[in-house]
């Protein structure tokens, strides 16, 4: 039995029991099996301290400031219904800061000791009596009590260091939830500073190893709901801030943390996982991995030792077309499609591809799966007839490989499932769902464009006269290095109306807004796809779909910053509201 499966040593605990798990259980399972008490966090902005700073000396005087002493004690006070038989630990991020602090706390009033890796185990046994008689209110450490410390009525926990582990964090947090009769739940106040790694703090909470942006932004402004039971999580205006900034600086997409959590879950299976594996056990989202290395065979044949194949470059490019078309599972039809030919195909059968029912559906299908939609297209099947195709005869040959043909079922497989759990709630007549996201090629494809078009043409907003539609891409926050001819204002009004503002050098004589104005009597659909910004490390490329939309009459000239250039502002309304915690993103800010 072990708290602590997935070590920060790195030791392969799985390997001693031949990967063979008895039970497993998470924070969340216990605590909605109510086996621990629960507790209340509130994420509190920390005094001004963040990883630029560099002098040591300097960061030190931060730490052990009068300053920061009054604010954490005014915020203990603050959140405290307990105001006697406080039990608190305390974690520091270095053990000369948990000593100053202490005495500072002692200095104020309060009653508390700091022990550290010096401190001798009859003095930590000592201090831990003395805390729990009551003759302690607090005591300051390090890392030394996050681990093997049983402590059953201890009711406060403060975190004054930066997470840096989400496994810590969880064991830290984990020492005030230990049942006891003298309390109902557990205060948990984290102080945060302006650091990097911020985002560990919603994986640690909602138990989330996915990496998804979007869901750990869910966690910040919902994050209650993450939490079984009866406890409650809360961020202040500014901790979430910093969360959200660490999020999207967060390098998501880096070697050194796809091969963490690919070791990790291959030590736990002990063998070779396959991408549906990734889901089944909560890790990493393969999705990262098939966006960083094209796909995931071409992962493995980089980083495994021991890989199965040794896939040749036509073959990569095949998996790494169809990983980029299918593994995300946006489009169940192109999925359906290619799993009825392959299997056609292995087991001998005569049966056809399955194609959707209606033609554009299905003619969009087609051209995906042969490469003709897009210029840097595979052929992965061929037509040989009118609404009739085969698997073309390049990726048929590919199929003799078994372990390509494993590779393929797996990938299908795992769009199949994705598409389940994402994208089967479709909106209206059309191919997507709200409130997910998508890239540019995405959109086009799905709204069922007969080639990929040039997207500097399409720029924020374009009409594709065959299916009458007219997706607008929205960039909500403008780079500040772009043209002033082309920093516009587009801005929401409300959850339900938004702003944008037309190319530039139009007028209202022009005939795109003439087009615009008629709309809805021509039949033109308008479709509104948005986006925070660019900066984003891994989503800087898709936009949230946030459903369809109608110009409503509020047609503006306008001059832009230059002076001299033209545009027109365009006053559009939702067909849906902003999903709140959506609209609070779009329109918060990181800056302090």
């Amino acid at each position: 039995m072990t708290a602590t499966p997935t070590r920060t040593d790195g030791y392969d605990v799985y390997s001693l029991f031949n990967h063979v798990i008895a039970y497993r259980i998470t924070l969340q399972d216990a605590l909605e099996n109510d086996m621990l008490v629960p507790f209340h966090y509130f994420g509190i902005a920390d005094l001004a301290i963040d990883d630029k700073t560099v002098d040591d000396v300097a960061l030190f005087g931060k730490l052990t400031s009068d300053d920061r002493a009054d604010h954490i004690i005014q915020k203990i006070e603050e959140y405290s219904v307990r105001k006697s038989d406080r039990r608190g630990l305390v974690f520091c991020s270095r053990n000369e800061e948990a000593r100053e602090l202490s005495r500072l706390f002692n200095e104020r009033g309060y009653k508390t000791v700091a022990i550290s890796g010096e401190t001798t185990d009859d003095q930590r046994n000592q201090a831990i009596a003395r805390l729990e008689s009551g003759g302690l209110q607090y005591i300051f450490s390090v890392d030394i009590l996050n681990e093997g410390v049983d402590i059953p009525s201890l009711n406060e926990i403060i975190m004054l260091r930066r997470t840096e582990s989400a496994i810590v964090f969880v064991q830290q947090l984990g020492r005030g939830l230990r049942k006891d009769p003298s309390k109902d739940y557990t205060l948990v106040l984290d102080f945060i500073g302006n650091y990097q790694q911020n985002y560990l703090i919603p994986i640690a909470l909602a138990g989330d190893r996915s990496y998804n942006k979007d869901n750990l932004r869910r966690v910040v402004k919902e994050g209650s709901a993450a939490i079984p039971g009866c406890s409650t999580i809360s961020f202040d205006k500014v901790s979430e801030q910093r969360i959200f900034k660490a999020l999207e600086e967060g390098k998501f997409g880096s070697i050194k943390l796809i091969r963490s959590e690919y070791d990790d879950l291959r030590r736990l299976l002990g063998r070779i996982p396959s991408l549906l594996d990734f889901d089944k056990n909560e890790s990493i989202d393969p999705l990262i991995i098939i966006d960083k290395f094209g796909s995931y065979p071409a992962f493995l044949q980089r980083y495994e030792s021991e890989c199965p194949f040794a896939f040749n470059e036509k073959k990569l490019a095949y998996l790494k077309f169809a990983s980029g078309k299918l593994a995300a599972g946006k489009r169940l039809a192109d999925l359906l499609a290619l799993d009825s030919m392959i299997d056609a195909y292995t087991t001998g059968k005569t049966t056809g591809a399955v194609l959707p029912e209606d033609a554009s559906d299905a003619r969009s299908v087609v051209r995906t799966l042969t490469g003709e939609y897009s210029s840097k297209g595979e052929q992965l099947v061929e037509l040989v007839g009118e609404g009739k195709v085969r698997l073309a005869d390049g990726f048929a040959a590919a199929l003799e490989d078994g372990d390509f043909l494993k590779c393929m079922v797996d990938l299908v497989k795992f769009g199949m499932r994705r598409n389940a759990m994402r994208f089967g709630a479709l909106y209206k007549d059309t191919n997507f769902v709200l409130n997910q996201k998508y890239t540019r090629e995405e959109v086009c494809r799905l709204l069922r464009w007969e080639k990929e078009p040039n997207y500097q043409n399409v720029g924020g907003y374009f009409h594709d006269k065959e299916t009458n539609t007219f997706p607008v891409f929205v960039n909500y926050e403008k780079d500040p290095d772009i043209s002033i001819t082309t920093q516009y204002r587009d801005r929401f009004v409300s959850d339900r109306a938004i702003i944008c503002i037309s190319k530039s050098k139009r007028t209202l004589e022009s005939p795109e807004i003439k087009r615009l104005k008629r709309a809805d009597e021509l039949g033109m659909r308008c479709f509104l796809y948005l986006r925070k910004n660019k900066k984003d490390k891994d989503d800087g490329t898709e936009f949230y779909f946030l459903g369809e939309m109608h110009p409503n009459g509020d047609f503006e000239q306008i001059v832009m910053a230059d002076g001299k250039t033209n545009a027109v502002e365009i006053r559009y309304e939702l067909e849906e509201p902003v999903r709140p915690d959506l609209y609070d993103y779009f329109l918060s800010s990181f800056d302090e």
